[in-house]
């Protein structure tokens, strides 16, 4: 007891010393939590069609399952982090924070999402405690393993929604729902993979196995291209099924998708030497953001 005050003590501090915000939004990875907990509340209102307060209960719950998974992913690859430029700032490899202190942080986010799941139902909380087993005792142990570790790892981004559309009550075997995670399953996969080619050395020096180890630049490029050809289908099922009611607010995503789609094709035509991974990494996250907020607008309108 008196070693977890000292460790809640000198977390308070940091927070007084106001370092403890830019260096929690580090471990929880807070952007990407956010995507998460939005993809949770479209699930959400995709089976609701309304704003409520057990919607805002399931994005916050998501939100700290995510940041929490995040802490106890950092903790699990410290050493890797370690090796890696784009990693090295986080608050374990800098020395922000002890392992002590980040386990207690994972903790007790991790038990608040989870309580807060409790008061939607069995499945939402069911779900929730595979997403953490399978992100943190499946995936990120695969990552040491083989460098296809992201196929399997894909099934974290399809359970959120899902999380949300049983939530509201719907069943996670309606069409609507496996749409919705099939899309964010298939978005996972070219989202990694762009992210890896933007900090290809990052992966090289990390020990980790890396497709750029096992697969030509080429065909790497091609194979990421057929998935983002995937994602691109997937994010016109949702017009063509007629799953964005409001007819205005489906033309304007479909202008704003085209754009996109658009600016990506430059992108994959210029090949894999001279493609800017930073741009289409930028380019697909933007899609699914564009895809969430269309679905939360719709069910609000």
């Amino acid at each position: 007891m008196k070693q977890l005050l000292t460790l809640i003590t000198s977390v308070e501090i940091g927070l007084v010393a106001g370092e403890a915000p830019g260096i929690l939004g580090r471990l929880f990875r807070a952007r990407l939590a956010s995507l998460v907990a939005l993809s949770a509340l479209s699930g959400y209102l995709f089976a609701a069609h309304q704003m409520t307060a057990s919607a805002a209960l399931v994005a916050l719950a998501i939100w700290l399952l995510a940041a929490g998974c995040s802490a106890l992913n950092q903790l699990q690859e410290i050493e890797s982090d370690c090796r890696m430029q784009r990693t090295r700032t986080r608050p374990l490899p800098s020395g922000d924070l002890s392992p002590y202190q980040a386990l207690l942080i994972a903790g007790i986010s991790i038990a608040t999402g989870l309580f807060l799941l409790l008061n939607t139902g069995l499945v939402p909380l069911l779900l929730g405690l595979f997403a953490i087993l399978w992100y943190n005792g499946v995936y990120t142990p695969l990552k040491k393993v083989t460098a296809w570790a992201v196929f399997p790892g894909a099934v974290c981004g399809a359970l959120p929604p899902l999380i949300g559309y049983s939530a509201a009550g719907g069943s996670i075997f309606d069409s609507a729902a496996v749409i919705l995670a099939g899309t964010l399953l298939i978005w996972q996969v070219p989202h990694f993979w762009l992210l890896a080619w933007r900090y290809r050395q990052d992966q090289l020096d990390s020990g980790l196995p890396t497709p750029f180890r096992k697969l030509t630049d080429q065909r790497l490029f091609a194979i990421n291209g057929c998935w983002l050809a995937a994602l691109a289908l997937s994010y016109l099922l949702f017009v063509l099924f007629g799953m964005i009611a409001n007819s205005l607010l489906a033309d304007i995503y479909l202008a704003l998708l085209s754009a996109l789609f658009l600016a990506g094709g430059r992108e994959l035509l210029r090949g894999s030497q001279a493609a800017s991974s930073g741009r289409l990494f930028h380019l697909v996250n933007l899609s699914m953001a564009l895809l969430l907020l269309t679905l939360v607008c719709d069910s609000l309108l």
